[in-house]
């Protein structure tokens, strides 16, 4: 099985030493470095990254629990397969998160966050042919957008059910980022983000929906035409 290579991390503290195999081997599993399917061995990844087997096999379990590795006791145990039925499950229940939070938090945003978001939507549209993946991998995409209106919702329980979502959204929406249709995306957003900044919350939740309705239904669509994801 073939690990991504990476530069030796300086050695975290012991009892942080699992979030730290736990964040690389989710980072390397939503942008694809280990492959949908593919094999892990606890004793190689130990090994390749320069930790434990008993660490590695910590962070392992916490990944099955979050859903981006399963294993068959005495068999196996792998990156879980990307599959359209789960990621559609997802998103509709992201959906509904998404347009509570925008709801919630728009009569709560500070003139600074509404500045903050203008700013980031005049980033969109300007030249873009496509949807850069890397600022999905990266947290770039939602940090600037989404996770403004998540943290001032203030809800913790909200945010504890998107951070177990969120890794599946983006390794689907990353991986496969050249299929979203960037006009639809960049206007939608845009359209949020005005809405907000008028501190009108029902607008801003009605374009939320219009986002999924739209440009996420294009991607959709274009999901379910690829070889992979093809109905038997």
């Amino acid at each position: 099985m073939p690990v991504p290579t990476r530069e030796s991390p300086a050695i975290p503290t012991r009892d942080l030493r699992s979030d730290h195999v736990f964040d690389l081997l989710r980072d390397d599993i939503v942008r694809g470095r280990l492959a949908p399917g593919e094999r892990l061995h606890d004793q190689e990844l130990a090994a390749r990254l320069g930790f434990s087997r008993g660490t590695v096999r910590t962070a392992l379990l916490r990944l099955r629990h979050l859903g981006l590795v399963e294993s068959v006791p005495n068999r196996f145990t792998r990156v879980t397969p990307l599959d359209l039925d789960r990621y559609l499950d997802t998103q509709e229940v992201a959906r509904a998160l998404y347009m509570f939070a925008v709801r919630s938090a728009t009569p709560k945003l500070r003139d600074d966050e509404i500045a903050a978001l203008r700013r980031w939507a005049t980033k969109l549209g300007h030249g873009r042919r496509s949807v850069d993946g890397e600022a999905i991998f990266s947290g770039a995409f939602a940090g600037g957008f989404l996770r403004v209106f998540v943290r001032a919702a203030d809800n913790v329980p909200l945010e504890r059910t998107l951070d177990r979502l969120t890794p599946h959204l983006e390794r689907m929406s990353g991986i496969h980022a050249h299929l979203l249709p960037v006009d639809l995306v960049d206007a939608s957003f845009a359209a949020v983000v005005e809405a907000a900044a008028r501190r009108d919350a029902d607008a801003a939740a009605d374009e939320m929906e219009a986002f999924h309705d739209g440009a996420l239904a294009v991607f959709r669509e274009r999901l379910a035409e690829l070889p992979e994801f093809a109905r038997a």
